[in-house]
């Protein structure tokens, strides 16, 4: 089993190297990677819920979700901040991308603020 399971790893590593070698294919390499490597590795997909993804997911579905990807959808060809700000937005969120976007901003402004003051 521990053989088998080195050869796996070495299989992934072996695709995911050719895979990352090439620019264009990193902007999809979470995609590219299971379908290049599924010939040789036994790949199994995990419940809808754990990856939802407005191109394939209902609206409806979103709340029952664990993580949310924001994955390009060919029906809003939006920026991705854009598509952020719609998309974290709502009852679903205790708070939206807009506001942990600018609690992040004071942040970061705060601590260059602090280290000038050394």
């Amino acid at each position: 089993a521990i053989l088998r399971n080195a050869i796996k790893s070495t299989t992934n590593r072996a695709v995911y190297d050719s895979l990352s070698r090439d620019p264009n294919s990193l902007a999809n390499l979470d995609q590219d990677l299971p379908n290049y490597a599924q010939h040789g590795i036994p790949i199994f997909s995990l419940p809808q819920e754990w990856l939802w993804c407005e191109s394939w997911c209902s609206d409806a579905s979103k709340k029952y979700s664990k993580t949310i990807d924001l994955c390009n959808n060919p029906l809003h060809k939006e920026p991705k901040l854009d598509m952020a700000k719609r998309v974290i937005s709502g009852d679903l969120f205790e708070k939206s991308w807009v506001e942990m976007d600018d609690e992040i901003k004071k942040i970061i402004s705060e601590g260059v603020g602090n280290k000038s003051k050394k």
